[in-house]
């Protein structure tokens, strides 16, 4: 783990007024650097070798587990932040979220402390760079490997939904590339327990708004389909070096999710398959029920069109997938032929690519060992609209940011409630232009 994927560790919260100007918080992140632990400072068994990265929600540093000789990364939340029960309680709901994961696609959490010098999650250490750093780095990637980039992701965030996780805050910056090309997702943050309390149920709004979903926004239920949408615009600004929704404004960036047709990833580069573009634009549908419903269902998409090879993942073990999870080929199949194209010389490619879907399909069926799908019961989200951008980690909620939050809420209701006219969606035109 470098020292730029740390900041992407440690939380900064920012939250906008109503005239969209950006103010962050800062008052934690003074305090945080004040108790900066200096390099071998011991906590417990661990030796502290440097400081890594810090923010709102804590420091983030490279450290030397002395019983067992190794590398760990130490996350710590200051004690100043720990005599408030709501950080404290994040912090252990992020550690609880993590703990159920054990996949080779995931940061593991080795273990927690609570200390004189703060509580500390103990995480393992990673050398590489995030997707974000990647994309900065590179600009758009070749197809080849920003698909199989999210081959692997999406194998994690299987696995992460299988546990009954829902990230909500899949985003580039925690997509982390190891210097072997594993894929690791990483941050937990304000991940939710489908079958426990969530711990984010404020006014703010959970997520980072360049990636957000429309339901995040709106304060409706999430489930397993919210990482969905963040995963599609991800894989958006991967391909084509560009995000779907930019905005001036926090309004109008929100105003976009809810409401915007998202513009076809052929606008910002021309080679982008057609059916990389349904893919894409099925993944950041506005309703969570037209997206895929599954990472797994996901994937079979990219499989079935030839996007991405046939196997598993390096290291991946096989597991029987949630019933949520369940590529339903039925459903898919309907999808493309209602979208069909009809001229001659467009219906081949429409057909072809319907049988290659199913195939895909067929092809996860068995290799994982599929039965019949059932939708996950969802839970409710109370916490809602405010501007944040969130990088990993428990975000801070002051009294006015609960206040600005409920007064963006205000404002963007009208606007997601209103009835529009009928329009077809961009992954609609798509659709039709592939002749599924």
């Amino acid at each position: 783990m470098e020292a730029k994927r740390a900041d992407n560790i440690a939380s900064t919260v920012v939250i906008s007024d109503r005239f969209g100007e950006r103010r962050a918080q800062n008052a934690h992140q003074a305090e945080t650097a004040e108790t900066a632990l200096e390099p071998g400072v011991k906590l417990g068994r661990y030796l502290i070798v440097n400081r890594l990265g810090g923010g709102g929600m804590g420091v983030v540093y490279k450290a030397h587990d002395t019983e067992l000789n190794r590398t760990v990364a130490l996350k710590v939340l200051p004690p100043q932040l720990c005599k408030n029960p709501e950080y404290l309680s994040r912090f252990r709901a992020e550690a609880q979220a993590q703990a159920r994961l054990n996949n080779p696609f995931v940061v593991t959490l080795y273990s927690m402390m609570e200390l004189p010098a703060g509580a500390v999650l103990v995480l393992e250490y990673v050398e590489g760079e995030t997707l974000e750093q990647r994309i900065k780095r590179r600009g758009p990637l070749p197809l080849p490997e920003a698909l199989r980039i999210f081959d692997l992701a999406l194998q994690g965030v299987s696995h992460i939904h299988q546990m009954g996780v829902v990230h909500r805050d899949l985003k580039p910056s925690n997509i982390f590339l190891a210097k072997d090309e594993q894929v690791k997702i990483m941050d937990f943050g304000v991940a939710k327990l489908m079958d426990g309390h969530d711990t984010h149920q404020t006014a703010a709004m959970v997520g980072t708004l360049l990636y957000i979903s429309p339901e995040q926004i709106n304060g409706r239920d999430t489930d397993f389909r919210t990482d969905i949408y963040t995963l599609g615009i991800s894989l958006f600004e991967a391909v084509t070096g560009r995000l779907p929704f930019e905005r001036r404004t926090d309004y109008a960036l929100m105003h976009a999710h809810v409401q915007e047709t998202p513009p076809r990833p052929q606008t910002f580069l021309r080679q982008i398959q057609p059916a990389l573009e349904w893919v894409i634009l099925k993944a950041i549908e506005k309703e969570p029920e037209r997206r895929f419903r599954s990472t797994d269902e996901f994937r079979a998409a990219l499989i079935g069109q030839g996007l991405v090879e046939r196997r598993r993942g390096r290291g991946a073990t096989q597991s029987a997938p949630a019933k949520h999870s369940l590529p339903d080929m039925t459903l898919l199949h309907q999808e493309l032929m209602r979208y069909r194209l009809t001229p001659p010389n467009r219906l081949l490619g429409g057909l072809a690519l319907d049988v290659a879907l199913v195939a895909g399909v067929v092809m996860l069926v068995t290799t994982l060992g599929l039965y019949p799908a059932r939708h996950a019961p969802m839970q409710e989200v109370a916490g809602v609209a405010g501007k944040t951008e969130m990088h990993a980690g428990a975000k801070a909620t002051t009294d006015n940011n609960k206040q600005l939050a409920r007064k963006a809420r205000h404002r963007l209701a009208p606007v997601a409630t209103a009835p529009a006219a009928p329009k077809k969606s961009s992954y609609e035109s798509v659709m039709q232009s592939l002749g599924g």
